[in-house]
Parts: structure tokens; sequence; C-alpha cells
């Protein structure tokens, strides 16, 4: 679940109130008066203990999820959604559909997205979309680039940086100094291409949320550089080619939005189209992004294959079981000089300073 302090995070913040043009009219009778209450913890940990002793029904889900929309208690619905999402939709779609609630929780969204009413939905997305991109934007742009130069190889009338030349020099052990152990940097970023490749297949469900909205966050902040996409569970599906110069940020947007988890993982497949696709891109630079819990079911070896690649950078979903059962692989992963390891963190602020590392460590 999203962090409790994140929750008027990224794009968390409260939005407009819908007039009465904007409202949905749906076939129930019934009317949900939201308060602006506070989260109730009790409330929580009933659910909980519920769903521990395995007695949260249909009528259970229907009672708390009045109950916690009564009472705007997000945490609470994010939970009840977890398990029963199409009766968290059913009961927010009667009579008035609160889009300014939904808005407040990402993870909410892509819960209960497939159960909602298409006409509902359509609204939905027309005022999520555009709040995205502009959010995801501004918050990429505090990121502090210069904090990451690239390191080039000395040429005479370069600037060196003199406490990182020192630092080389000192760690390297040599008793004279030369050339070798000059640092230099350039602030400027080098031409590049990135290929980001999202797994959702059935084992990542629980997660698929954190995975959208780290997608999204890639796609926005990277649309300015040579970037493709592939969503892949047995198949992997184009989202983006790299040769694809018109698709805008609102149709990436809209289509990661919608991805929905199932099918096996073949995540050597998805390597090949990748690895075809950077193939076409002539720059310095590749690196290849792979979002996965790396449970790969299906298909062949992906480890031959990713040693090909030059930069590979590969967020896991943290799912304990998933992790206990690649533990030999990631063992193999951390030994790849090509290769670096990051975790997806389940907030959407941690999602972004994990992009700074991955993008410019």
């Amino acid at each position: 679940m999203l962090g409790r302090d994140c929750r008027r995070s990224f794009f968390c913040k409260p939005a407009k109130k819908l007039g009465k043009r904007d409202s949905v009219p749906a076939d129930s009778g019934h009317t949900l008066k939201l308060s602006s209450g506070t989260p109730q913890r009790n409330l929580v940990e009933t659910i909980l203990e519920f769903r521990l002793q395995q007695k949260l029904d249909t009528a259970k889900t229907i009672e708390f999820t009045e109950e916690a929309l009564n009472s705007r208690n997000l945490h609470a619905v994010e939970i009840l959604a977890e398990s029963y999402p199409h009766v968290v939709a059913d009961v927010m779609q009667m009579d008035t559909f609160d889009s300014n609630l939904v808005l407040e929780s990402p993870s909410l969204i892509f819960q209960i997205k497939n159960h909602l009413d298409p006409l509902i939905e359509k609204k939905l997305m027309r005022i999520l979309i555009p709040r995205m991109i502009k959010d995801t934007e501004s918050f990429f742009h505090t990121i502090d680039r210069s904090q990451y130069p690239i390191r080039t190889s000395y040429n005479p009338g370069k600037k060196w940086n003199t406490e990182k030349t020192i630092e080389r020099f000192l760690s390297s052990g040599d008793r004279t100094f030369n050339y070798s152990h000059v640092v230099c940097e350039e602030r400027k970023e080098k031409k590049s291409a990135v290929f980001l490749l999202i797994d959702k297949s059935h084992s990542v469900i629980q997660y698929l949320n954190f995975i959208i909205i780290a997608s999204i966050i890639f796609s926005l902040a990277l649309e300015k550089k040579d970037i493709g996409i592939i969503s892949f569970d047995t198949q992997p599906t184009i989202i983006k080619s790299m040769k694809d110069r018109g698709t805008t940020s609102t149709q990436i947007v809209k289509k990661l939005i919608h991805l929905s988890s199932g099918g096996k993982t073949d995540i050597h497949s998805a390597l090949v189209k990748a690895r075809k696709e950077l193939s076409n891109v002539i720059t310095k630079k590749k690196t290849l992004i792979l979002i996965s819990d790396l449970l790969a079911t299906s298909g062949r070896d992906f480890l031959p294959i990713l040693r090909t690649f030059d930069d590979v950078r590969i967020i896991i979903t943290p799912r304990r079981q998933t992790l206990q059962l690649t533990k030999p692989l990631l063992g193999h992963l951390r030994k790849m000089n090509n290769v670096k390891l990051f975790l997806l963190p389940e907030n959407e602020r941690l999602i972004l300073n994990m992009l700074e590392k991955v993008l410019y460590n």
C-alpha cells in the first residue's frame, strides 16, 4: 500500500470539486455523503482481522466500504479493494461517483479501474491523465541532475575535478601520479537511449499498481530522450517503439494505466524484443530498465541474453516470497558488471527518488 505519510504527494493533491454538470448518474438510488473525517485505525484493524480469519465476504465488504467512504478512510478502502475490487467499485458508483476521493489514491485507482462503468472510467481518466503528467513533470524538474555528472577521459585543456583526482590517485596505490588518475566531469547529459520493460504477469498482480506508477514516472521523465516501452507476460507487447516519434505523453500514460495483470512470465522473449528495438538506435549509451519480480515461469533462461546489454537497471518488486524464490538468481545478477539492482518502493515519492538513482548513478 501507499505510505500513509505520502497521501498528498505526487498526483495525490486535492482535485477541484466537480460541478453538477460533471456528476455521473448511476442506477442505484443510494447516495454516499462523504465527510472530511480523519482515517480511523480501528476500522483498518477490524478489516485486517476479518480478512485474516477469512470472514471478509461480499456482504461485509459492502458494509466496511460504505463505512470507510463515509469517514474518508482511504487506507481501509484500499485494503478492501485488494480482496474485492469489483465490490468496492460498485459501492463507489452508487448514485454519485466522487472522483475527488479516488484521485487522492493512485493505488485505489489501479485496483478498481477494470470494474468501473466505462463512462465513469472515461471521465476519471480525463481528469487523471493531465494531472499525472503535470505533477510528474513538476517533480522531475526538482531532481538536481548536476549531482550526477558524467565522467570522461582526460584530454588536454579539460577541467579537472581536483578532489576526485586526488581520491583516485590515493586509492590506486601508485607511487607516482599520471594522467590515468585525472577525473574530468561534464555537466551535460550524453545522448542516450532507454528501453523500459514492464512485467505485467500474474505473479506481480499485488504490485502492479506501483509498477504502473513507476513506469508512468519513467516514461514522462524520459519523453525528450529516445525511449521505448514494452509490457510483457507470456508475450511482449510494444507500448512505444524506439522508432515512434509521434506518440504523445497522454497516449503513453493511457496505455500504461490500462495494463492488467495475467499470464506467465517470459523475460527472455521480452529481452529479445528490446534488443532488436535498441539495435535501431545510434547512440553511445543504451540503458535497459527492467521492472519485474524476476520469477520467470516460461521461456528460455534470460541470463545469457541479459549479458549482451551494455547497461541494465533491474527494479525488483518487494514480494518477500518471490525474493526468496529468486535468491540464487539475484546472486548471479549481483556478480554481473553490466547490472545494477534496485527495490521498487511502495510509495510515489520514494519511487521518484529511486528514479534519480536508476538514471544517474
